[in-house]
């Protein structure tokens, strides 16, 4: 009722919001979303799923490592494998993630698949850094608020 006689929103109205585009996947209907990594063209799937963010090592220019360094992933979307800890700056539409932690996997195994390619996925770790995550499905878009 305060906000109400206030005349203030109940919900924060999202002062600058961004609209990604996003198309499904032929096969299973994930949302695939187009983004830079590196300053280099990818495709990364929407998987809130995933703890962190996935990239491929060929995007990640990540150079073979021992085994010291290797860490495996068996939690969250159901996504496996065996993976190395790099940093990456990534670009969704507007919204430049630069410098962070993310996991770069072999995703071969993956994008064979889903029957399309797939550089990587889009975790948590990047959508925890937003006000406001919004997917449209009708309308094939990400509404973002960093």
């Amino acid at each position: 009722m305060l906000a109400t006689a206030l005349q203030i929103p109940a919900f924060p109205q999202s002062s600058n919001p961004k609209e990604i585009p996003f198309e499904n996947s032929r096969m299973f209907g994930l949302v695939l979303v187009k983004v830079e990594v590196n300053g280099r063209s990818a495709i990364l799937i929407v998987d809130t799923g995933s703890n962190h963010t996935i990239i491929s090592s060929e995007l990640a220019d990540v150079p073979a490592r021992n085994l010291d360094n290797v860490v495996a992933s068996s939690k969250g979307s159901g996504f496996a494998g065996a993976g190395v800890f790099t940093r990456a700056t990534l670009k969704v539409g507007p919204i430049i993630w630069r410098d962070h932690k993310v996991v770069a996997m072999d995703m071969r195994a993956l994008s064979k698949g889903l029957g399309q390619k797939a550089d990587g996925l889009l975790g948590m770790d990047f959508f925890s850094d937003c006000e406001l995550v919004v997917v449209d499905l009708k309308n094939h878009k990400l509404i973002l608020e960093p």
